[in-house]
């Protein structure tokens, strides 16, 4: 009896997925002769919005970066540039997408590079330091020829001094830069950032000498400082969002929900049949352990 009963759930799912399969074939014959959706593959869809899912805040454990998703690219970068100044805004806001962008490629918080580039730069394209570093993330060309080196980059020696005046490269070597650096000092944040304005090297030998206080290191604090005034507006913000899990339930496809139908149709059918596994589609792959402990 054990067994009839363990073959009959098998030939239900069977006649199930089959059912299911057909009335999805039907339907989207259906959307298609309408001209709902068009005859042949549906484009791919790009994400519009910023993706920082598991990131961690550099210098606000309390900065929740994930629920940047939360907001449309636009509205993001809206944010960022509506906290800053008339003249900083106007200055960054050729290169706040190009950043973005960068940050989600290299999963770096936004709001660290944009902090640095601040510092660095003041988000001016053509700065350029009595050290010969230039653009927005200051490099020099030593530093930039040693990491293209480690980006498996070939770049010619006037093709690199042009690049750095280039903005969206100078701002993706400098965005390398402080991910290799952050893997570099095992996530350390705050050694990170010291060390792009010193250098690892040196940065590294101070601290086996325990000759510097990384806690009152004058550019760091100016790091630090500018992450706080560039995040306020996100926190001011999210603030007004109510969380996710107040304010949406998750919403089956069409096709789960059609299964789900004809899953509770069988069980209402069959009521003699063990009906805890199938009561969802998620249970599906249940069955055969099942039907073999029969």
């Amino acid at each position: 009896m054990k067994l009839l009963k363990g073959a009959l759930i098998v030939m239900v799912v069977g006649a199930l997925w089959s059912t299911s399969s057909l009335l999805k074939t039907l339907r989207l014959n259906q959307l298609v002769s309408i001209g709902k959706i068009p005859y042949g593959p549906i484009p791919n869809k790009t994400e519009d919005y910023y993706s920082y899912d598991g990131l961690s805040s550099a210098f606000n454990s309390k900065l929740d970066l994930k629920r940047a998703d939360e907001f449309t690219k636009s509205e993001f970068e809206n944010v960022i540039l509506n906290s800053l100044d008339p003249l900083a805004k106007q200055n960054f806001q050729n290169y706040l997408s190009s950043t973005l962008d960068m940050s989600v490629d290299y999963q770096i918080d936004p709001f660290w590079i944009i902090s640095v580039m601040m510092v660095e730069s003041g988000f001016d394209h053509k700065a350029l330091s009595h050290k010969n570093a230039r653009g927005l993330m200051q490099i020099r060309p030593d530093t930039a020829n040693h990491l293209y080196q480690l980006m498996r980059k070939k770049v010619s020696a006037d093709a690199l001094n042009t690049n750095l005046h280039r903005p969206t490269e100078n701002i993706e070597i400098g965005v390398f830069y402080l991910k290799k650096l952050l893997h570099n000092f095992r996530l350390n944040y705050r050694y990170a950032t010291i060390a792009y304005n010193m250098g690892p090297n040196k940065l590294k030998n101070l601290l086996d000498s325990k000759n510097i206080d990384t806690t009152k290191f004058s550019y760091l604090t100016k790091v630090e400082e500018s992450y706080k005034y560039l995040t306020k507006n996100f926190e001011k913000e999210l603030k007004k969002r109510p969380r996710p899990f107040e304010l949406t339930y998750v919403i089956r496809g069409q096709g789960r929900a059609l299964e789900e139908n004809l899953l509770k149709l069988y069980t209402v059918a069959l009521p003699t049949l063990d009906t805890d596994i199938l009561l969802t589609s998620e249970n599906l792959g249940q069955v055969s352990s099942h039907s073999l402990s029969f």
